[in-house]
């Protein structure tokens, strides 16, 4: 079936595991599809005959649920104009490379003339090679694909974001028997290597598609470039007519297309998680001999939903979980977690770090959304209600007059719109972290310390020896008020510091605003915040000295 009707670029990939399989009665064919909740993406174009793959995909989605919303992605320009014709919504979503031998390697230069760092590479002795595993030994062949395989290891950590999915998943090894494989050695060293999957045309071999180039994260400036020539000079000395280096989304969109002004857009400008920009100048500094428009049709109207659809599938993970995942490799090592912390939150809880939809998060972080509602919902009701306006007045915390209100209720409130709101944005940010990371218990432990034991602390401190040494600041204490929920915040933000590989780098920012408000109020009692500080990394650390239980299952 492969060799009869794979004539798109990723029609191998479309076999890989993971999709589903829906094979029409009456056609000889079959489509790979993704599907969850009430969205299909169909994978590819139908591996059937090109005059029946939209009669394919007309039955597969009469098979689905009312509402259902089906896209299917990449296609080429015609089955996108049949598709159009039958009422589907069609945008070009990209472009692919493509380079016909005969003509790339006719030309009076040689292509790697243009790559003087590539070809100082090859002269230094790296060469390229066309490894062919079944005419090796068999321990010979496992021992090198162990090799590649740690380089593939290698280069996904080295990427900021989540591995992708559905046709983007990195599976060089899937489906060998059907690839051919090319690396690049420097001293008996594989610095580089590409899995290539045969793109077929009527039984015939039409050429191979660049489905992985995997590149030593430390290797030297050139191995790509390098690799790629050279690996498409073997294949055209093989007598192979064509390659292919994939599709370079949202690239050529073509003048007055649909959605083109967005598109481009996108394409130009955004640089977070995906370079769309980098992606294409990589391939196209080759000078494929063309490039052919990719598309993307939709059973529903609205580009934005389309796009967003087209997104989730390629993380399997879920979105919420790559853009946090995301988010804190963007700020580097200062988010990155201590690793005894990992390996103790994995243990005790047995549940991934990163939500993995927006449902999940609101769930795992509801104890913090629920206290950031409260603390508003009494600002405001503050403003109309005139009981709760006296008992405002009567919940301040003052060292010289201590009651139970200023001591249990005086966190809850307010001075003003602005305390509350840079309050709970702090609190929000610092107490859904630690939610997250260190779950329910040790948030309402650390939360608790802050609200209703920082004061009490910092006020018995004060009275061993301030009312001694220093009595006229002790009576100016003693007429001091406190209210807000600024020392959960602290409380918060010492314990996330102590969970991360360089704490400094949120702690000193933190300490020297406590220690400023100190002398912008003229305020000792406002000293309570670096005493939060320390409280929060002492249950840290308590937590992390504890010996914890067995892993899970």
């Amino acid at each position: 079936m492969l060799k009869q009707y794979g004539n798109r670029t990723n029609s191998l990939v479309t076999l890989y595991s993971g999709f589903e399989t829906y094979a029409p009665e009456g056609i000889d064919g079959f489509l790979r599809f993704s599907s969850s909740d009430s969205v299909v993406t169909v994978a590819g174009e139908p591996l059937a005959p090109e005059d029946e793959r939209a009669l394919c995909l007309d039955r597969f989605i009469e098979l689905q649920r009312p509402g259902t919303h089906c896209i299917v992605l990449p296609i080429g320009i015609t089955l996108a104009t049949t598709l159009k014709e039958r009422g589907f919504y069609v945008w070009q979503v990209g472009s692919e490379p493509v380079f016909e031998l005969d003509e790339y390697f006719r030309t009076p230069t040689d292509p790697l003339d243009s790559f003087p760092v590539a070809k100082t590479l090859r002269k230094r002795g790296a060469e390229v090679l066309d490894l062919d595993f079944a005419a090796m030994p068999e321990a010979a062949a496992a021992e090198l694909q162990s090799e590649m395989q740690d380089l593939v290891q290698a280069w996904l950590e080295s990427k900021s974001s989540l591995p992708l999915g559905f046709l983007s998943q990195v599976k060089p090894f899937e489906l060998a028997a059907w690839k051919k494989f090319f690396a690049l050695r420097v001293r008996g060293r594989i610095l580089a290597f590409i899995a290539a999957a045969p793109i077929f045309s009527s039984g015939v071999l039409q050429g191979y598609y660049f489905v992985d180039i995997i590149r030593h994260p430390q290797a030297k400036a050139g191995v790509n470039d390098l690799l790629v020539i050279e690996a498409m000079r073997l294949l055209h000395a093989q007598g192979v007519g064509q390659a292919r280096l994939g599709m370079s989304p949202l690239a050529r969109i073509r003048d007055r297309a649909p959605g083109r002004w967005l598109l481009t857009t996108l394409f130009e400008h955004w640089r977070w998680g995906y370079q769309f920009l980098t992606l294409y100048d990589f391939k196209d500094k080759f000078r494929p001999t063309q490039w052919e428009p990719l598309f993307l049709a939709s059973s529903k109207p609205g580009l934005l939903r389309a796009l967003y659809r087209a997104a989730s599938v390629h993380f399997p993970e879920g979105l919420v979980r790559a853009a946090c995942h995301l988010s804190g490799n963007s700020w580097g090592a200062q988010l990155a977690l201590r690793p005894e912390v990992m390996a103790r939150r994995k243990v005790q809880q047995g549940v991934d770090l990163l939500p993995g939809s927006l449902g999940e998060y609101l769930w795992r972080t509801k104890c913090t959304t629920a206290l950031v509602a409260i603390f508003v919902l009494l600002h405001l009701l503050r403003q109309y209600i005139p009981a709760l306006s006296t008992l405002f007045e009567r919940s301040a915390y003052v060292p010289g007059a201590v009651n139970s209100e200023g001591l249990w209720l005086g966190p809850f409130f307010h001075n003003h719109w602005f305390h509350l709101f840079g309050d709970q944005l702090s609190f929000y940010a610092a107490g859904a972290l630690i939610e997250l990371i260190l779950g329910p218990r040790l948030f309402w432990l650390i939360t608790a310390l802050g609200l209703w034991l920082s004061n009490p602390l910092t006020h018995g401190f004060y009275a061993l020896f301030l009312d001694k040494i220093a009595p006229r600041i002790w009576n100016s204490l003693l007429l001091e008020q406190d209210y807000g929920s600024s020392n959960a915040v602290f409380a918060l933000v010492g314990a996330y510091a102590l969970l991360l590989v360089r704490k400094m780098w949120l702690l000193l920012p933190f300490f020297i605003y406590g220690v400023v408000i100190c002398f912008a109020r003229q305020s000792w009692l406002a000293l309570h915040h670096l005493l939060t500080l320390g409280l929060g990394m002492l249950v840290v650390q308590l937590w992390l000295g504890r010996k914890g239980p067995k892993p899970r299952p």
